[in-house]
């Protein structure tokens, strides 16, 4: 399952940022089809790693990639509250 969505909120998964940039891709042409708008000021990334190679790529300044939806640029965040829970 790659998204999740509830209300005016959908999450994103994918294992690649190659995958996730199609995905954004999708919600892109979704959005000039049925003229809706996707704010990238509220829309936050986040990497999840398994926890031993958290610690070692935490110092090896691990290059973000860049992701977009309409066209602006998407923050990446280490945690993020989502309907009421920290994610981390």
């Amino acid at each position: 399952m790659g998204a999740l969505a509830y209300a005016d909120d959908i999450v994103l998964m994918s294992p690649t940022a190659s995958a996730v940039r199609r995905m954004l891709a999708v919600c892109d042409e979704f959005a000039v089809k049925l003229d809706v708008r996707f704010n990238a000021s509220k829309s936050k990334c986040m990497f999840f790693r398994p926890r031993k190679s958290y610690k070692s790529h935490k110092h090896t300044g691990l290059v973000t990639p860049d992701l977009s939806i309409g066209g602006s640029n998407i923050e990446f965040v280490e945690k993020w509250p989502h309907l009421g829970h920290m994610i981390d």
